[in-house]
């Protein structure tokens, strides 16, 4: 079988020093150990002489300018075009702070960076290495289900508010609950490469869930870790399992680290045992656009929604904080990088956030591709990318903060954005 593909994949550590501080909280925290080593990973794909490359950084998310950086490297050392390099963040609460800025002015900055500024460069030896390693390669493509490890972390009430689940019951509650603001993506997408011989080389697989399922005070890749062991052990040492984040700002875990990444790896194995290769080419392409998008009015009294939220009162005192610190600075608009790109008939819509998951039933819907799938965390950090429900019912996600910078009307605009540009790479490939 000859699809015209050929693939290389390869991973480079980037475990920060004991003692740097953590991510996943509204308060810094010093690392005192290590679970399991947090790494990039990359895989190259080349096809008719197009290349691409993929990476997922094991931190909670990267900025546009360090995203640039990284880019700017690996297209130096490798000759891939900058359009056709894209990256992502697991998301791990368990990582290092890994951005400047999220907290507020009378926090000392606690990003490590002496370590952020290593990355640019190990960013493009795992790309470098990756691309060396080429060999044909074929794809298969399958999906499964994962209903039981995942729930969306938003109740919505009678009076038309919204509360967190983690924090529920922290204040007077005589409202009367009635469902989850939105539901779950239970999808699982697997697509995986293999040499000619049948050797497994990568096993890309995305799932819309929070990697926050660990907490601590040690370094951890949280669940997708865990899959990536379990593919090692199935497939061979050399297997790279590389994790994509789906629209999953809403959606927490429900399990634990362990039990997450078992229960998705029995599925990503269940489902390769039982889907065959794809046998036509496999055509590459991508492109990437920057928008010049408004900031949320930070001037606005937001006093009864930070009450309302029921953070207890260090909690709200780091909302009342984040907020003077956003407006002190006085941006009013920032950039937003997108990406799109497609592997044979699967396509990626990237956003530089943290995605609710209706958008990513839209994006989902939407595509003209047979199959796609949102990928947040990608090209930059612009905080909750929240739909307008969620920012008429208030909640978390909906304050505004170092972490909710875009108005609903700039999200929809984001993933008006990301549905022409899948329409123009449709449009590129040959009918």
């Amino acid at each position: 079988m000859h699809t015209g593909l050929s693939v290389g994949a390869a991973e480079k550590e980037i475990t920060p020093p004991v003692g740097a501080q953590m991510a996943g909280s509204l308060f810094p925290r010093p690392a005192k150990g290590v679970c399991d080593p947090l790494f990039i990973k990359a895989i190259v794909l080349e096809s008719q002489g197009i290349r691409l490359a993929y990476l997922i950084f094991d931190v909670a998310m990267l900025d546009q300018d360090t995203g640039n950086r990284i880019i700017k490297a690996i297209n130096t050392r490798t000759g891939i075009p900058a359009d056709h390099i894209i990256w992502s963040c697991t998301h791990t609460h368990s990582g290092p702070i890994s951005i400047e800025g999220v907290f507020p002015d009378d926090v000392p900055e606690p990003t490590d960076r002496t370590w952020l500024a290593t990355l640019a460069s190990i960013a493009a030896d795992c790309v470098a290495a990756a691309d060396r390693v080429k060999v044909p390669a074929v794809m298969t493509r399958t999906r499964g289900y994962q209903n039981d490890v995942s729930h969306n972390r938003r109740l919505h009430y009678k009076d038309g508010r919204e509360i967190n689940t983690w924090l529920l019951n922290q204040g007077e509650e005589n409202i009367q609950c009635v469902g989850a603001a939105a539901p779950i993506d239970p999808e699982v997408g697997i697509l995986a490469f293999a040499d000619t011989t049948g050797r497994m080389l990568a096993v890309i697989h995305h799932f819309s869930l929070h990697a926050n399922s660990l907490g601590g005070n040690a370094f951890s890749a949280d669940y997708p870790g865990i899959v990536a062991a379990r593919l090692r052990e199935r497939y061979g040492p050399q297997v790279i399992s590389l994790y994509m984040p789906g629209a999953c700002g809403d959606l927490n875990p429900v399990r634990s680290h362990r039990e997450i990444g078992n229960a998705l790896a029995d599925v990503i194995i269940n489902r390769l045992n039982n889907a065959s290769p794809i046998s036509d080419p496999v055509l590459l392409g991508a492109c990437r656009r920057v928008l010049t998008l408004p900031l949320r009015d930070f001037n606005t009294d937001q006093e009864s929604r930070v009450k309302a939220s029921q953070w207890d009162p260090a909690g709200q005192d780091f909302f009342r904080k984040s907020q003077a610190s956003v407006r002190r600075k006085g941006r009013i608009q920032t950039e937003a990088v997108l990406s799109a790109w497609h592997i044979g008939d699967t396509a990626f819509a990237c956003f530089p956030g943290e995605l609710f998951v209706e958008h990513g039933f839209r994006i989902k819907q939407e595509s003209p591709f047979a199959w796609t799938f949102p990928l947040e965390l990608s090209g930059g950090y612009l905080g909750y990318l929240v739909t307008d429900q969620a920012w008429t019912a208030g909640g978390y996600e909906s304050l505004l903060s170092s972490v909710g910078l875009i108005p609903p009307g700039g999200c929809t605009r984001m993933v008006d954005e990301n549905l022409s540009m899948l329409a123009q790479l449709k449009q590129a490939l040959p009918r």
